[in-house]
C-alpha cells in the first residue's frame, strides 16, 4: 500500500476517534467531566465493552499503520494484537463486574479491594510486557522508534516530559479518564 493512502487512512482513523472522544466529552454515552472516568462508570455494561473493544480497535490499526509492516511481521502483529485484544476485553469483563459489586463499606474493605485490584493489574502489566517484549523484537530500529511512541499514546502518557516527568496536557487525562490500554484499569 502506497504511503500516501496509509497516511490518509492513519488521518481519519485519528479525526475520527477524535470526533468521537469530543461527543463523548460534550454529553455523549458519558456524563463526567470532559468524558472523565466517572462517566465510564455510568455507562451500561454492553455499552462499556463495546466502547473499550472500539478504542483498541483504533488504537491497534493507527499503530498497525504506523509501523509500516513488512509481510514476514504480519503473523506477529497478527499474535500481538491478538493478546491485546483479549487483553482489553479481560479489563472490560472485570470493569463490568467491579461496577455490579458492592462498594466496600469500612476502610479495611476498601484497602481490600485496592490490594486486589493492584495484583490484578501487576498480573495483566507482566502479560503486556511479555507479548510487548515477543514482538518488539521482531521490528527494525527505526519501527521501534516508532511503536514507543504510539504505545506511550495508547497508554494515555501525552504531553509527559523526558523520563514521564512533567505536566500532562489539556487534551485529556489518558489513563484517568478511561483512555489508553492500560492494565485492570477500572
Amino acid at each position: 500500500m502506497k504511503t500516501w493512502i496509509k497516511t490518509s487512512i492513519a488521518a481519519a482513523l485519528i479525526a475520527s476517534s477524535a470526533l468521537g472522544t469530543t461527543v463523548m466529552a460534550r454529553g455523549g454515552d458519558c456524563d463526567g467531566p470532559q468524558g472523565g472516568k466517572a462517566g465510564w462508570h455510568k455507562m451500561a455494561p454492553e455499552q462499556m465493552k463495546a466502547r473499550m473493544a472500539q478504542r483498541a480497535d483504533v488504537h491497534l490499526a493507527r499503530l498497525e499503520l504506523a509501523l509500516a509492516l513488512t509481510p514476514a511481521q504480519k503473523p506477529d502483529w497478527d499474535a500481538f494484537k491478538g493478546t491485546m485484544k483479549e487483553r482489553a476485553e479481560r479489563m472490560a469483563t472485570h470493569m463490568e463486574t467491579r461496577s455490579q459489586a458492592e462498594m466496600p463499606k469500612t476502610a479495611i474493605e476498601r484497602m481490600q479491594r485496592m490490594e486486589e485490584m493492584s495484583k490484578l493489574r501487576q498480573a495483566e502489566m507482566g502479560e503486556t510486557r511479555k507479548a510487548v517484549e515477543a514482538f518488539y523484537g521482531k521490528l527494525s530500529d527505526a519501527q521501534k522508534t516508532v511503536f514507543d511512541d504510539e504505545f506511550s499514546k495508547m497508554q494515555g502518557r501525552h504531553g509527559m516530559g523526558e523520563h514521564g516527568k512533567g505536566q500532562r496536557g489539556g487534551m485529556g487525562g489518558g489513563m484517568r479518564d478511561g483512555g489508553g490500554m492500560g492494565p485492570g484499569r477500572g
